[in-house]
This record gives C-alpha cells, structure tokens and sequence, in this order.
C-alpha cells in the first residue's frame, strides 16, 4: 500500500533552526557527529590538514551550522594533540545547543550569526583558512539556496582557503532486515512518506551526489568529491539517529480533529511510526549508505 504524506506546512529552512529543537535534538547531533567519524575517519580531510597545518599559524577554521560545537570541540581536542594552534569559530542560526562559554577552551569562539545574511559581518570576511559546512542538505535542497550558501563560504575564506562539505542523501534510505523472516512493513511504509512529503515538497537531494560541480562552476580549484560507505556495525546507530528526525516530523501532520480528510493524520503517523520502531527492535535498520565529501580551494586571486 502506498501512503501519501500531508506536510504542506514544512518548511526545511525554518523547521530545523526553530527553537523547539531540545536536548534530543542535541544528542542526535552528537550521535550523527560520532558516526560521521565512524564513516570517514577524519575532522579535516587529509589533503586539507597537510595544506593548512603547514602554513603559518594560528589557523582561523569556521564551522557553518555548528549547533552544539562537537565538530569544534573535537577538532579542538585533535590540533591540540599535534602542537597546532587555531582559531575555532562557530555559527548558528539558533544558539540554543551552544555549550556554555565556560566549558570551552578559549580558543573556541560560538556565535549566533544567519550566514545566509546579507551582507555578513565585515571582519568575518576573507579571514578562514578553513570553512566547514555539513548536513545543509534539509536546509538548501529544494529551495535555491546552494549558491547563497557557497557565496557565503567563500566570502568567509582566506585567498588560497579550503571549503570542507559533507552531507547525506537526504531522500534515500535503504530499509533492511538481518533475515527474510523479519517483517519491514512498517518502515518501509515510514520511508514512503517522508518520500512523498519531500516529492510534494518539490524537494530533492540528488545534487549531493554531485557537490563537486556546484563548487568548480563557483569557481572553486583544485575540486575533489570523496565518498565514504557506511560501516555495518554503525547502522544500528544511524537507525536510532534517524528514528529521533522521524519522530521530529510529528507535529507535520495534522490531527484527526484538525484535518479529518487528510491523506494521513497525526494519529496514524504515530501508530506507523510506532510499529516501525518495533521492527527496528527486531533488527530492521534504515540507512543512506554513504556520505559524500566535497572539497575546494578558494583561488588566490
């Protein structure tokens, strides 16, 4: 059976900065930062590091999006074990994840800044060494938003500065089962919602697969796009990362009361979602099978 989705009223680039995200929210930023470690095996691609660290110092790295800072306070932890002084500033939207000042090291500096704002704040620009950005995909795709947002890097960098960017397909998840004999009805009933919503949606994240052109037709050198398969002992970890965004996704659909001729209500979601969970218990995972780094250097001149 095929169930359509009733989420008129998302909107990626509002929902996600909304200051009802909690500390769920929170420690699932803290999970997926892990588990894209798990993937990759890196805070700063190789090429990257060698590049940066071998110029004078300190270096001046920026972390677009950071919400709670784990990929600051990580690499932070990892600069400090090979003698490498930076500056690590951070920005968000929405400052409601950002550790208390206290319990950072002076060299990590959080700050609440739309860096889609125009024009940015001036002594920001064409300071970085580095800027990272990673999971903008709920953010840009679907909307034209990807140009801003490498605008945005790109005035942010040094001449001669990287731009590190990592995502997600946010439009496929692969349901799988540890043997035929395990039922993934539900999941994959959940899956063809969140499918429909993002087609209804106008919504895709095919571009992720080819991040790579984005950057060399701005005009980034020296371009590479990494993939990185997701390990299987990590899936579990991921399915339980992407059962708190699914959960998330609640308040989209309209109650019985509220819609009583919507294609799907609020109280079926949760029965759906419900026995998803269940099976997931039963060792049903879900996951996008791979993240994809894409790097570039900002032209000298």
């Amino acid at each position: 059976m095929t169930v359509t989705s009733h989420i008129e009223n998302y909107n990626q680039y509002t929902f996600w900065t909304s200051p009802d995200r909690n500390f769920r929210s929170s420690a699932r930023l803290h999970l997926q930062h892990f588990l894209y470690q798990n993937t990759t095996g890196y805070l700063l691609e190789p090429a990257i590091e060698k590049a940066v660290t071998t110029a004078q110092q300190p270096l001046k790295i920026a972390d677009l999006g950071c919400g709670n800072a784990i990929w600051l306070t990580q690499l932070h932890t990892e600069l400090s074990k090979k003698n490498i002084t930076a500056q690590l500033d951070g920005f968000d939207i929405n400052p409601i994840h950002f550790p208390a000042p206290a319990y950072l090291p002076p060299s990590i500096s959080l700050q609440q800044l739309d860096i889609l704002a125009n024009p940015l704040p001036a002594h920001l620009l064409g300071t970085y060494d580095v800027v990272h950005i990673r999971s903008f995909g709920s953010t840009v795709s679907g909307t034209d938003l990807l140009i801003p947002t490498l605008s945005a890097a790109s005035s942010l960098l040094k001449p001669g500065g990287y731009l590190q960017w990592q995502e997600n397909r946010g439009d496929i998840f692969l349901v799988e089962a540890p043997n035929s004999k395990i039922p993934t009805a539900a999941c994959e009933s959940v899956m063809q919602v969140l499918k429909g919503g993002l087609k209804a949606k106008g919504i895709s994240y095919a571009w992720i697969d080819e991040l790579d052109k984005p950057l060399t037709e701005f005009g980034f050198q020296n371009v590479r796009l990494l993939t990185h398969d997701k390990r299987k002992i990590d899936y579990k970890a991921w399915t339980d990362a992407y059962l708190m965004v699914l959960e998330d996704l609640t308040p989209l659909f309209p109650t019985k009361a509220d819609a009583p001729n919507a294609p799907l209500s609020r109280e079926a979601w949760i029965e759906m979602f419900s026995a998803a969970v269940k099976e997931t218990e039963k060792g049903v995972v879900f996951h996008q099978n791979r993240i994809i780094t894409a790097v570039g250097q900002k032209p000298l001149a």
